[in-house]
């Protein structure tokens, strides 16, 4: 498979379950590139890592600054977690 590589800084690279949590303000990404959970998730899934596990977590980062997720994206995409009352 060919991944093209795109310039956009406002992508994350998710799994399609990860990228649909959140989609859903399951969690969102502090400016220090951490995972912040909603504190309201309840989740039941014995086959998976729940979310709530990755509280905290630093998420994997590009080697280069320059590709790193906008913290412009990553504030509105907080700011609308927060407003949803996550």
């Amino acid at each position: 498979m060919v991944v093209l590589f795109r310039k956009s800084r406002d992508d994350l690279s998710l799994c399609k379950n990860h990228h649909w949590a959140f989609d859903k303000f399951w969690f969102t990404i502090n400016d220090d590139y951490t995972i912040r959970v909603a504190d309201n998730l309840r989740e039941d899934s014995p086959h998976a890592t729940p979310i709530k596990d990755f509280e905290n977590k630093s998420i994997r980062l590009p080697a280069h600054e320059q590709y790193y997720p906008r913290l412009e994206a990553l504030q509105w995409h907080r700011k609308a977690f927060f407003e949803r009352g996550a």
